[in-house]
């Protein structure tokens, strides 16, 4: 109980937040407005995650009564359960109460957590179901019943299919299913891996979840070298996750000096194996970023329990790196309010009729001023323009849809990715309703009730 109620307040202040957080956030906020219309992802929607993505940001959407803020209510419950689920399998691992109950504190307070849970992204859900399938795989290997290996297949399945990332916990959780020795119920989980992932994905139509899932991320965009990668992993951790890495070093150190073999020895070196094989995933992926470093979270957060640091130790470490934390998180702890010109511009756009329908550069200023976007506008990211699924007549085309009455171009977007575009909208009934300042511009025809 207590995990959660701190998982949930320290997620507070970017739930509520009145901006969008990241570009991502944005887009699945606009996303999720879109489905409450009845577009439909893959098919009315772009889609650049897994195909049981959208559909959970929705269920929470649902039970957040469709209020402004409601899409971010799945992340949040994200991280709540993901706390629960890493303080469940420490004990399940042998860690003590004590531990365990810290490891899932860390989990839940950390930075990279914070910022993956607290606005909206594919890894904070995928993150919370690789946490109950490791959950239900150690269940599963102290009480083997049938049912239980099929629990953590479907949920693998469900990771998987929220997030592809999440392959790097396959291997742990294949050596905790195989460990009774049942391989008709490791047969059944695998099963259950493919059955989820294909039941998700077969609604929307296998070919389009592959192109847009699979094929879009392996096409024209950012590429970036390993070496880089890995500075940048290493980086993320120490400005995000400072205390998480510091309480397994010093948990390390403590049973390296004590020569001490716990019961537990098997499941730390597994644990060594998750981290290991996610930083591979991590440092060689076409292009890493800050949220993908939510998946090496998990199993340090183990490792913090069933090898946990002396109490002095860690609370030493806690004087020092609590404000450090907080001087790196300030932004995730207390966002800052929606001013200038993106404030100016969703009030501008939330004056327009009921059912009015923007294209933005930005998709999250359309979300904030709860509109929605014309079919396949809820993604403009410049990896879509790069690979020509957005070009100048296709936005032209989007904006003179019947519903579609307002354009907002922002620095570095539409206005000097897309040439012509200007004139586009124009020639379809547009005119420059507000100039900002450079490539800042707001552009308006007449709305269709």
């Amino acid at each position: 109980m207590v995990l959660a109620v701190v998982a949930a307040i320290v997620r507070l202040p970017t739930f509520l937040s009145s901006r969008t957080l990241s570009f991502d956030d944005g887009v699945y906020g606009a996303s999720v407005v879109d489905m409450r219309r009845g577009l439909i992802p893959y098919r009315d929607l772009f889609s650049s995650q897994g195909p049981l993505h959208l559909p959970l940001l929705y269920a929470g959407d649902v039970v957040g009564l469709h209020t402004i803020d409601a899409p971010r209510l799945t992340p949040l419950v994200a991280g709540i359960v993901t706390a629960i689920a890493i303080w469940a399998i420490a004990r399940r691992l042998g860690a003590a109460s004590f531990p365990a109950a810290v490891a899932g504190l860390l989990v839940a307070t950390t930075g990279t957590m914070l910022w993956t849970t607290g606005q909206i992204t594919g890894d904070g859900p995928a993150a919370a179901l690789t946490a109950l399938a490791a959950w239900a795989a150690v269940v599963y290997r102290d009480d083997p019943r049938w049912w239980r290996a099929v629990l953590a297949g479907a949920l693998v399945g469900a990771a998987l299919a929220t997030k592809p990332i999440a392959i790097a916990a396959v291997v742990p959780l294949a050596v905790w299913l195989l460990a009774p020795r049942r391989p008709s119920h490791v047969f059944s989980a695998a099963l259950a891996v493919v059955g989820v992932w294909l039941a998700a994905a077969a609604p929307f139509g296998l070919a389009r979840v592959w192109r847009q899932s699979v094929e879009y991320h392996t096409g024209a965009g950012p590429s970036y070298a390993p070496l880089g990668q890995l500075e940048k992993l290493l980086n993320t951790l120490a400005t995000r996750d400072a205390i998480v890495v510091v309480a397994v070093v010093l948990g390390l150190v403590a049973a390296a000096r004590s020569g001490r073999r716990a019961s537990a020895s098997s499941d730390v070196r597994l644990l060594g194996i998750w981290v290991g094989l996610t930083t591979i995933v991590l440092v060689f992926e076409k292009a890493m970023y800050a949220n993908h470093v939510a998946t090496i979270i998990l199993p340090l957060g183990l490792l913090a329990a069933v090898r946990p640091p002396p109490r002095r130790w860690l609370a030493i470490a806690l004087v020092v790196l609590v404000p450090w934390e907080i001087v790196n998180q300030r932004d995730i702890l207390w966002p800052p309010h929606m001013t200038g010109v993106d404030a100016q511009v969703v009030a501008r756009l939330h004056e327009l009729p009921r059912g009015a329908e923007a294209i933005a550069d930005d998709p999250g200023l359309v979300w904030r001023a709860g509109l929605a976007t014309p079919a396949q506008m809820n993604d403009t990211t410049d990896m879509r323009v790069f690979q020509g699924q957005l070009t100048t007549r296709v936005v032209a085309d989007a904006a003179a849809s019947a519903h579609t009455c307002a354009v907002v171009i922002t620095p570095g977007g539409f206005g000097v990715q897309l040439a012509g575009l200007r004139s586009a909208i124009a020639a379809v009934g547009y005119r420059l309703a507000h100039a900002y300042g450079p490539d800042r511009e707001l552009w308006l025809r007449p709305c269709i009730d």
